[in-house]
């Protein structure tokens, strides 16, 4: 996502932060991702059959799950109702061209000494 450049100013680390922190929403409330439910080998063990469960975001799991608590569901709720993905991934593509446009004056800085 920001690739491998090496990123040692303080605007830069913090700029990583912000971008892994939306991308952390990103991920958790809109996209959804398979779980393995069960594996069976065949064939006296030579080929294995993977089943998986039908695929659900992070914040889709959790609020299926019994041992969330109510107050940490309605938590969720209220910040899943708060994103936009649109306007996440904006923003997101906003900090990596910011990060990027640091990387190339200080290329640029170093190649004329």
């Amino acid at each position: 996502m920001v690739g491998y450049f090496r990123y040692e100013s303080k605007e830069e680390v913090s700029l990583l932060n912000e971008i892994y922190s939306k991308a952390d929403l990103l991920d958790n409330f809109f996209i959804p991702n398979f779980k393995l439910k069960n594996k069976v080998k065949n064939d006296k063990g030579k080929t294995i059959k993977k089943e998986y469960e039908k695929p659900k975001t992070p914040y889709q799991r959790l609020l299926e799950s019994n041992t969330v608590s109510e107050k940490t569901k309605s938590q969720l709720k209220k910040t899943y109702k708060s994103l936009n993905m649109v306007k996440l991934r904006k923003e997101i593509n906003l900090l990596v061209d910011k990060l990027y446009n640091i990387q190339l004056t200080k290329s640029k800085s170093s190649s004329k000494i």
